[in-house]
């Protein structure tokens, strides 16, 4: 498996692999303006050939950063790829000033909450019916420079 920053070439797979995953997923335009941004914070997980596992995409505005989205395919869940992903994506962009990292997950994405708190990040808030499709509440998280990025 292969870790990397995101370029625009990946923005066609990522955005099929939302249509996959989530029901308001970002289309192609959306992921090119996010991966192509100042300050983006994309990467993604690939096999050797370049088969797209994993993504994450979000930005910086040092010293903290934003996770707009992290998704694994279905067919390679449940491996740690989303960890790693998370693990490399984080520690470089603390190279670069990083000191605390926000996001908001579906409060029944057990899964994703189960991975973020496992990483030391800590729920800070909800938003009462934020999501649509199904309707959920957003869980507000948080980690920071103390927590050992």
């Amino acid at each position: 498996m292969k870790i990397r920053r995101a370029t625009a070439g990946d923005a066609m797979p990522i955005s099929l692999a939302e249509k996959e995953i989530f029901p308001d997923a970002w289309n192609h335009t959306d992921v090119l303006s996010t991966i192509s941004t100042n300050g983006s914070m994309c990467f993604v997980a690939t096999s050797d050939e370049g088969e797209l596992y994993a993504y994450i995409l979000g930005r910086t505005i040092t010293p903290e950063g934003e996770i707009y989205r992290i998704a694994t395919k279905e067919a390679y869940r449940s491996r740690g790829i989303a960890y790693r992903l998370l693990d490399y994506a984080l520690k470089t962009e603390r190279g670069h000033g990083l000191e605390s990292v926000f996001l908001e997950v579906r409060e029944k994405n057990v899964p994703a909450r189960r991975l973020y708190l496992s990483y030391g990040f800590q729920e800070i808030g909800i938003r009462k019916n934020y999501y649509r499709d199904p309707t959920d509440n957003a869980v507000l998280m948080m980690k920071t420079d103390s927590l050992s990025i």
